[in-house]
Order: structure tokens, then C-alpha cells, then sequence
């Protein structure tokens, strides 16, 4: 079975502004002092990545191993509910294929994986299977954009033998409107995506 695919609304404008270049610093210089001090100033936001639960003064002992990315993955959580998930759970990849075969304005990967917060010497990558951001100033025209390639999408079809990745029409169809869903969440809330597995 392949990797569960996990998106999540995110206040990508806020992660920009307040974390981003702690977390590049930080990975870059492999120093955890910043996040750490940036978790201890945000407790009652900030929450655990295992339980959900809000972190309190304590909140070091829900650690592992306490390096910059997992102090990077608990910090993050301040832009997002950890508990409120609308992944494209194992179609993700038949999806992006889908996509390859349309005229999207942004690289087809970028509606399903995001990019990631990367320098030349760190990228952010807490789970180690992948981790992008959708920016929330791309949201509304990546939104009406995947309206407009639905019909097309419907009007190509894929032939009967062109089962994308074992997925069949109407499983990609189901899939689409998923992500259609997620993109309408997101352009509402004002809000980019952070995409994980």
C-alpha cells in the first residue's frame, strides 16, 4: 500500500511572517534554542503532534528526540488544527496524474504535494515523507481553476484501459471533487494548506 496522503488548512501568511525563518535557521545551523524558546512563548497555542492535546510548561516530556525537526513539526501547529485532516488519503498520486494530462497554470504537483520550506543546507521535513505548503495568496485561483479543468477532465475521460495508478474513473472523479472540497475550505478560510503523508 502506498503513503497516506494528509492536508490540513494553514495560516500559511502567519507561518511565513512568524516561523518560517526560525525553522531555516534553526535546520541550517542545527541550534534548537529558537524553537524552543518560540514553543515556551506560544504555550496554549502550541500542541502536541502525538496527542493534539494543548502543550503546558511540561510539555518537553511529550518529546522523542527533540531535534529541530520535531520541535519544528510541535511549533508549526499554532497554524493549523492537527485533528482537522482532509487528505486525499491513497489517490493522491493517481490525482497529480490526472493533473499532468490538463492545462493547470501551476505545476500539477503543487496542488497535491505544496512546496517545501527548504534552504541549501535544511528542508523541513518532521515525518520524513514529505511535507509542502500551498500559499494561501495561490488558493482562490488554484480553486476556480480546478471548477474549470473538471469539465474538462469529465469531457476527456480516460479511456477504460487507462486505469491511473489502479484508479478507476470514477474513484478519480471522487477523488477530484475531494480536492476541490479542500481548495473551497481553504479559499473561505483565507487560509494556504500544509500537505504531508
Amino acid at each position: 500500500m502506498g503513503m497516506e496522503h494528509k492536508a490540513y488548512l494553514f495560516d500559511t501568511n502567519g507561518f511565513m511572517k512568524e516561523l518560517s525563518e526560525t525553522i531555516i535557521t534553526s535546520g541550517t545551523t542545527n541550534n534548537i534554542k529558537l524553537l524552543k524558546e518560540f514553543i515556551f512563548n506560544h504555550l496554549g497555542i502550541v500542541r502536541s503532534v502525538y496527542t493534539g492535546e494543548l502543550l503546558d510548561k511540561e510539555w518537553e516530556q511529550e518529546l522523542e528526540n527533540g531535534e529541530v525537526q520535531e520541535l519544528a513539526d510541535f511549533a508549526m501547529t499554532c497554524y493549523y488544527s492537527p485533528d482537522e485532516e482532509q487528505g486525499l488519503s491513497y489517490l493522491w498520486d493517481a490525482l497529480i496524474e490526472a493533473l499532468i494530462k490538463l492545462p493547470t497554470k501551476f505545476d500539477p504537483n503543487y496542488y497535491i504535494l505544496g512546496r517545501p520550506l527548504e534552504s541549501e543546507m535544511f528542508i523541513l521535513d518532521p515525518g520524513g515523507m514529505g511535507l509542502g505548503f500551498v500559499y494561501a495568496e495561490d488558493v482562490p485561483s488554484m480553486y476556480n481553476e480546478l471548477l474549470e479543468l473538471k469539465r474538462n477532465l469529465i469531457s476527456n475521460g480516460l479511456p477504460s484501459n487507462d486505469l491511473v495508478y489502479h484508479a478507476s474513473f470514477s474513484e478519480l472523479i471522487e477523488a477530484y471533487d475531494e480536492l476541490v472540497i479542500l481548495y473551497k475550505d481553504a479559499t473561505e478560510a483565507k487560509r494556504g494548506l500544509l500537505m504531508t503523508f
